[in-house]
């Protein structure tokens, strides 16, 4: 049975699929420079930096939750969810990192942290890809 709630996490993943798709194609390069563009735009606010990390965290903490409670009323197996849970914590993670990485204006992406990032988009890919088949199917 198809309800609100399947609906509306059938939108939210296409969106978080086309975005890690997007995430996962950019190139290194393209990457160097969104970090430069992120850090250019952080030091050009007046707000303390340590807090624009902990909004950054809270924020993504907060998706995933919506994302994981969405995916319970929808009618998904506890053992999905608890996957889903570990797969986005680890993405916080992961934008954790990369947001420290955009704060430090010293630092550069290691090529370690890109393969990082491109398996963590990767398999945002497949967790969504995965929640639109089991709809399909």
């Amino acid at each position: 049975m198809v309800d609100t709630f399947s609906y509306i996490l059938i939108v939210v993943s296409v969106l978080v699929f086309g975005y890690s798709l997007s995430q996962f194609i950019d190139s290194f390069g393209t990457l160097q420079k969104k970090i430069e563009h992120y850090r250019k735009s952080f030091f050009e606010l007046d707000a303390p930096l340590d807090n624009l990390r902990v909004i950054n965290a809270v924020q993504n903490i907060l998706l995933m939750a919506a994302y994981v409670l969405i995916a319970y009323f929808a009618g998904f197996a506890s053992w999905v969810l608890a996957l889903m849970t570990a797969k986005f914590s680890m993405t916080c993670c992961v934008s954790d990192r990369f947001h420290c990485v955009i704060l430090s204006k010293k630092k550069s992406l290691s090529k370690l942290f890109y393969g990082f990032h491109k398996a963590d988009s990767l398999l945002n890919v497949l967790v969504c890809g995965f929640i639109l088949l089991a709809f399909a199917l």
